[in-house]
């Protein structure tokens, strides 16, 4: 299970990794027209697994996340540093755009980010990598962000989509029309069209419906449902894991959104979706039905404060496409890749980080910001919808994101809840900030299947201390701690592991073109091994992460 880093699942291992990379921007501004286009450059060598996780997202034409194979990686486990070396350099265009110079209209190309998107039809794919920055935060934190220079380019939205791209305006109306590869394995693919229409009136006010169509071909897909062909369980410490292959999957996915004023102080937001998805290789062809989303929110203000409530369904056949992409991590237990992307190492199509599939609740959020003290504080249950039988996870399309399958005859409903903090305290001699989220998983099981029993939590918090010196010189220092104890798949306490982190961070910008970042962490895992009686899961790690910007 280790190493990997429970902030990030990211895998920490010996070694030293060297990135260069340089995007040359072209620009063309005239009367009626204007166009662009980005050539990138690109150095890598050493570490290739500290190279893929640890510095900024690689371009486009070697980033093993996005299933180019330029660099020699693979996930591993090397005990000493040289063990997984290799180097790749590359130069591509990446990017070209051309259109009209009011902004009626343009046509991008290449690798680019969606202008207009409503997450639950669509979202990029997560990154995988650890965007480099000087502080640490929770994977589900409540925060306004890491401390950052206004030099210092905000982290990227995802992976980029690799196609063609069309917008277009008229007044409040905004239209974008996309065709685009999406990350995949090695051998497969995975395509969507998308369509959005936006009518923005201002000030909070938007309305939106959007449309998705997704195809995959090539190899066939291993994947943790079992829906698909070669559908078996595969006994293990931690209960039956599903495996099956799946290939030509096809999904489609409409949605509409609506945020409004209710008030002088309160907003509202409602969003709709549904989906309908099939597969040529599956178990049971032609068990597949729709599935959908739902989404209410109010939020009301009162000077410096903001409540939020929201209510949320997500059925367990909406947007449940399995996408595997990058390289497939070593953490094959649901247990210890929770809290987590829904479907580890896959992508789901649509936002899963608030809620899940096979999950319905609510969320509580209140906020006091822009003062001495802010204070973010939320609360959310969410429980299961169908319970993960055999006769339901058998189904075509039907999504369980962490509970294991059960008999047909001793289903129960499982429950999570979510308890986050974060509170920021602004005094004359710095920021400091404690960063708090504990997730709860619990689902009963019936005295014959002991196995199927699931009650823990994941306790994580981050303190940090941050000063910023001038307009150009930043530094903060921090402790962060990770935890995981219950049980799973067993009546006894069988998951029981932290990791500490403490780090130091600085960012400096030296010139009006220049910037230098630098981090230094170090972490310490101990904890029960994954298997009983299995090999120790501890281990120590220190890393440093430099990293220069220039822009001319």
């Amino acid at each position: 299970m280790t190493p990997y880093d429970t902030f990030s699942s990211a895998p920490q291992t010996p070694g030293i990794a060297g990135i260069a990379q340089l995007n040359l921007t072209g620009q063309y501004t005239g009367s009626r027209y204007d166009a662009s286009f980005i050539l990138g450059l690109g150095l890598v060598s050493g570490s290739m697994q500290n190279a893929a996780y640890w510095g900024e997202n690689l371009m486009p034409t070697f980033n093993p996340h996005l299933g180019f194979t330029n660099l020699p990686y693979g996930i591993a486990f090397p005990t000493h540093a040289n063990q997984d070396e290799g180097s790749a350099a590359a130069i591509a265009p990446l990017f070209a755009s051309f259109g009209a110079h009011n902004g009626r209209w343009a046509l991008r190309g290449g690798f680019f980010d969606l202008n207009q998107d409503d997450r639950f039809v669509f979202i990029q794919p997560p990154l995988t990598n650890v965007t480099p920055a000087i502080g640490l935060a929770t994977a589900e934190t409540l925060g306004n962000g890491l401390p950052s220079l206004d030099f210092w380019p905000s982290a990227e939205p995802g992976l980029p989509l690799h196609g063609i791209d069309f917008t277009m305006r008229r007044g409040i109306a905004a239209l974008e029309l996309t065709n685009a590869a999406l990350p995949s394995l090695p051998g497969t693919a995975a395509r969507v069209s998308i369509g959005s229409l936006v009518f923005d009136h201002g000030e909070g006010t938007r309305y939106s419906l959007s449309l998705l169509h997704l195809v995959t071909g090539g190899d066939l897909l291993a994947a943790t449902t079992l829906f698909g062909k070669n559908a078996m369980t595969n006994p293990g410490p931690q209960g039956p894991l599903p495996t099956s292959t799946l290939g030509g999957q096809v999904e489609t996915i409409a949605g509409a959104r609506a945020a409004f004023h209710l008030g002088a102080s309160t907003d509202g937001v409602a969003e709709i979706g549904r989906a309908w998805y099939d597969a040529n290789d599956v178990l049971e062809p032609g068990t597949n039905r729709p599935g959908g989303f739902y989404h209410l929110g109010l939020s009301e203000k009162r000077g410096r404060a903001t409540l939020n409530l929201d209510a949320y369904r997500f059925e367990p056949r909406y947007a449940t496409a399995v996408l595997p992409y990058g390289t497939p991590e070593n953490v094959w237990s649901v247990a210890w890749s929770w809290p987590g992307i829904w479907l580890k190492s896959t992508y789901q199509l649509v936002d899963n980080t608030l809620v899940g599939a096979n999950r319905q609740g609510y969320r509580i959020r209140y906020a006091v910001d822009k003062g001495p003290l802010e204070v973010h504080a939320s609360f959310a249950t969410l429980r299961q919808i169908e319970p993960a039988i055999f006769a339901n996870v058998h189904q075509v399309g039907f999504v369980e994101g962490f509970f294991l399958p059960q008999f047909n005859d001793s289903g129960t409903l499982g429950i999570q809840h979510q308890y986050g903090l974060w509170i920021a305290w602004h005094p004359a001699i710095g920021d400091i900030t404690l960063d708090y989220v504990n997730d709860t998983l619990h689902r009963d099981a019936v005295p014959a299947h002991p196995e199927d029993h699931v009650s823990y939590q994941a306790p994580q918090a981050v303190l940090t201390f941050a000063h910023r010196f001038s307009k150009a010189a930043l530094a903060d220092v921090g402790f962060g701690r990770y935890a995981m104890r219950g049980s799973f798949a067993q009546p006894y306490t069988n998951v029981n592991y932290f990791q500490n982190v403490g780090f130091i961070g600085a960012q400096l910008q030296e010139t009006e073109h220049a910037a230098v970042l630098v981090q230094l962490r170090a972490s310490s895992f101990a904890g029960l091994p994954s298997i009983p009686n299995g090999p120790s899961p501890n281990y120590h790690a220190t890393t440093l992460i430099l990293e220069q910007r220039f822009h001319y």
